[in-house]
């Protein structure tokens, strides 16, 4: 396959497709000057960047972009510069897809990519959690006639749960921590099946 393709809009003005990979210029170039890239006669400032095949290790198309854009990773970076390239539109892009798949041999899969926006959620959980526990026990302490020490640096906090314990009681107190843990750990599983995002790519 030989293709040759040029937009003066994309970032990526001239780019060919050949049955050796790819080649990218961010400057309008004639189709020639692939020729005279490759006899090394060309003008070096043209600065045309060569991806093999065989140097594709993973590309993730975005579709919903606009334009829509390839996101190229090489085995070897230190030889071969990984790029994200623009495309006039999808039926290119695919087209560009196509090509590599069938000569590199990567294939189509889908990753699950997992944002961290669940975890101040669990600390909420966590918090309750807390909150429950020395809800309980000063409950348990109350009831059995123990001396509360209220003092300290959390003074204000310690009177608010003696306040609430003493009118909740034992039993009332393990009601409330168990549904304040059962509904912060509902939702944050919630948040955290729905923080999961997915991406189709291709690799090997």
């Amino acid at each position: 396959m030989y293709q040759h393709y040029q937009n003066s809009e994309l970032v990526f003005k001239t780019r060919w497709i050949t049955n050796e990979g790819f080649y990218f210029s961010e400057k309008e170039l004639p189709d020639t000057s692939l020729e005279q890239f490759l006899s090394k006669s060309g003008d070096p400032e043209e600065h045309i960047i060569f991806i093999p095949y065989s140097q594709i290790k993973q590309v993730a198309p975005l579709y919903e972009n606009q334009p829509p854009l390839l996101d190229m990773d090489v085995v070897d970076p230190s030889n071969y510069q990984a790029l994200v390239a623009d495309f006039e539109n999808r039926a290119q892009l695919q087209e560009a897809i196509q090509e590599i798949e069938k000569h590199s041999g990567l294939k189509e899969d889908v990753e699950i990519i997992k944002n961290k926006s669940w975890m101040r959620n669990l600390l909420y959980t966590i918090a309750a959690a807390f909150f429950g526990f020395s809800l309980v026990m000063m409950a348990r302490e109350m009831e059995a006639g123990e001396s509360l020490d209220l003092s300290g640096s959390r003074s204000g906090f310690k009177n608010i749960l003696a306040s609430i314990a003493g009118q909740l009681g034992v039993v009332g107190s393990s009601v409330l921590a168990i549904a304040l843990v059962a509904g912060f750990g509902y939702l944050t599983y919630t948040i955290y099946k729905s923080s999961n995002t997915t991406r189709v790519v291709w690799k090997k």
